[in-house]
């Protein structure tokens, strides 16, 4: 599932799912411009989507430099979890996760 978010005729942002494993799904290729207040609607619009796709968790994951993701993740209410996948080992990588139908 691919969602846009648009402020008029311009492109605000942009994201991807796709399932990982089992009810797991995948949150990929996250952008939003900053300031434009897309990021928040946009994660909204994607997790509802999640949750039609019948994903019971969203995982993803960020570069431990992009303070600024790992702070508006946070707020949304996704927890730091252990790298998953091609992210084990990987100290440049952040991972988060969670559980659909939390409020954040």
């Amino acid at each position: 599932a691919f969602v846009l978010a648009r402020a008029g005729d311009a492109a605000v942002g942009c994201g991807a799912l796709r399932p990982l494993d089992g009810r797991i799904g995948e949150l990929k290729r996250m952008y939003a411009r900053p300031g434009s207040g897309a990021g928040a609607a946009l994660l909204a619009a994607l997790e509802e989507r999640a949750v039609a796709l019948d994903y019971a968790e969203l995982w993803l994951e960020t570069r431990a430099v992009n303070t600024r993701a790992i702070r508006f993740y946070e707020r949304q209410g996704y927890r730091r979890i252990a790298n998953y996948g091609k992210y084990a080992g990987n100290p440049a990588a952040v991972c988060f996760g969670k559980g659909l139908g939390q409020q954040g």
